[in-house]
């Protein structure tokens, strides 16, 4: 009777050690004292090798998995450079997870964005411990898309890609510039950085288009964008087709199938609408964000004519 109590009892102590130390082996024994009589049991803890267990760390790949495979980089990525990429997570953007636009600043959807970032901080982590350097991290995106910017070396690509959570990595476009001595006169020189010699070069004026400037404003004053030079190209331009231009008015907003609450500043700026504020506020002089786009709206549609000494001359001749 009292050896199968010993020997109840010794299991439940296994069982519990078990427990309490998952890493290490118990060994229990029954000690005899004097004369080979049982008088007790001393249970000792053997430590072992935590090679031995099999268990992965961080970022490494068991035997069964192979090498990182490096096949998936492209040809002409070398394995030293480092790279600007976007890391995809699996997780939908907020607009993807059903957010809509207008709604992206209330708290249900801040709170959302929150909890992308933090999935971003956490495989941040894991992916500084797996490629064993930290990360220059540039931009941490939730809105329109679910991706870290940042800087990594072209063997660790893979190692990412291959990560839980991570959807893709992809290179982003990298530019180079060269030095060249400044040209102040950006008439000719921006035509080219943009390729409009090239449409041009294919028939393509612009003529009879309808451009839309989504951006912080426009100088309507500016005589980039003056009412009478523009009606004095279109005369030019039916005078030289023989073709009359039916030009947008006030009394098409309604069936232009914008928002219909824009206000008609001229036939060169035909509809205008400050989507911030929700007013018809379209100047620079009520905000602090620049006038980028006065910048942009001239590059899309600037007159070609000016007026200097109260004549019409082309823009670019001044």
């Amino acid at each position: 009777m009292k050896r199968n109590r010993l020997l109840a009892v010794l299991v439940v102590l296994s069982m519990l050690m078990s427990v309490f130390s998952p890493f290490s082996g118990i060994r229990a024994k029954a000690e005899n004292e004097n004369s080979g009589s049982q008088t007790g049991t001393l249970l000792e803890a053997e430590e072992l090798d935590p090679s031995t267990l099999g268990v992965k760390k961080l970022g490494e790949f068991s035997e069964e998995e192979g090498e990182v495979d490096l096949s998936d980089l492209e040809p002409d990525l070398s394995l030293t450079t480092l790279y600007r990429v976007s890391i995809f997570l699996e997780a939908p953007s907020a607009l993807d997870a059903g957010y809509s636009a207008e709604s992206v600043q209330n708290q249900s959807a801040e709170g959302y964005r929150a909890s992308l970032r933090e999935q971003q901080y956490a495989l941040q982590s894991q992916i500084e411990s797996a490629i064993g350097y930290p990360l220059e991290v540039k931009w941490n995106l939730t809105l329109l898309t679910n991706a870290i910017s940042t800087y990594v070396y072209g063997k660790d690509i893979p190692i990412i890609q291959r990560m839980a959570g991570v959807l893709s990595v992809e290179i982003e476009n990298q530019y180079a510039v060269e030095e060249t001595t400044a040209e102040p006169d950006t008439a000719y020189t921006s035509a080219y950085m943009v390729g409009a010699q090239t449409a041009w070069q294919n028939g393509y004026t612009g003529a009879g288009s309808r451009i839309a400037i989504i951006d912080t404003g426009i100088d309507t004053t500016h005589q980039s964008f003056a009412a009478d030079a523009f009606s004095y190209a279109i005369s030019q331009w039916e005078e030289t087709y023989g073709e009359t231009v039916d030009l947008m008015t006030a009394s098409d907003i309604p069936s232009s199938g914008l928002n219909g609450r824009g206000t008609y500043v001229s036939a060169k700026i035909p509809y205008a609408y400050n989507y911030i504020d929700e007013n018809t506020t379209v100047n620079h002089l009520s905000d602090t964000q620049g006038e980028h786009g006065s910048h942009v709206a001239g590059i899309a549609a600037a007159n070609r004519f000016i007026k200097v000494d109260g004549e019409y001359v082309n823009a670019g001749d001044t």
